[in-house]
């Protein structure tokens, strides 16, 4: 089985990807892996959890369920957070030139191994 650190490093692989941090829920990093990128994995882990709680409320009282996964789509780029477990989260952060179905797709595949590999 691999660890968490190669299934990180196989889903920065994927084009446009400038990281894949796996946070606690309390923001703590618990690892993750920078793309051609020098974007501060402890402010990702900080402010994606500080935007979950929030996404989480919205979910339930518009009646809708809890959150699972969530996508914002920015100027330069997306995110990607989905939650593994009650304990972790994914956060996955590309740039505009990444293709949003593939990073969805990629992510979504890569989960599994990842959650696996906590």
């Amino acid at each position: 089985m691999a660890t968490l650190k190669e299934e990180l490093a196989e889903l920065a692989k994927v084009e446009g990807i400038l990281s894949a941090v796996v946070i606690s829920r309390d923001g703590f990093v618990l690892d993750g892996v920078n793309a051609n990128s020098k974007l501060d994995q402890d402010a990702v882990g900080a402010v994606v959890s500080a935007s979950i709680g929030s996404s989480e409320r919205m979910g339930l009282e518009l009646q809708v369920g809890g959150l699972s996964h969530m996508l914002l789509e920015c100027e330069q780029g997306i995110i990607a957070v989905n939650l593994l477990g009650h304990d972790a989260v994914l956060a996955t952060v590309a740039d505009a030139r990444a293709n949003i179905g593939i990073v969805r797709y990629q992510t979504k595949k890569h989960l599994p191994a990842i959650q696996a590999a906590l």
